[in-house]
């Protein structure tokens, strides 16, 4: 009997992951600024930070620190969860997931 531990490489995740651009809409909608106020306020158009608030784009950390300016929240959450979301979908990806299956079997011997 195989007594190695099973390595979990994540802890509890949600379903579906959560674009950090969800995030940020529901935090402008609680502060009641428009999204082309926002754009504004941080030197971009409309239609990139829509993209990004709608999960089309992810949160560079360009963005993240024009985020942090406007917001005070700091840009390493933003940074942050942008890659929690990267790593959340790549894990639901199943030719991914198959490959890393196969290197996980490959190194079980040694």
């Amino acid at each position: 009997m195989d007594t190695k531990k099973v390595y979990a490489p994540y802890e509890l995740q949600p379903s579906v992951p959560i674009h950090p651009g969800e995030v940020l809409k529901d935090e402008l909608e609680a502060r009641n600024i428009s999204q082309r106020k926002f754009a504004a306020l941080i030197g971009s158009s409309y239609s990139v930070l829509n993209e990004i608030l709608n999960g089309k784009r992810p949160i560079t950390t360009e963005y993240a620190l024009k985020i942090e300016a406007a917001t005070e929240i700091p840009a390493h959450i933003w940074v942050n969860m942008q890659a929690a979301y990267n790593m959340q979908t790549a894990r639901r990806d199943s030719r991914l997931s198959a490959m890393l299956e196969q290197i996980r079997k490959a190194v079980a011997p040694l």
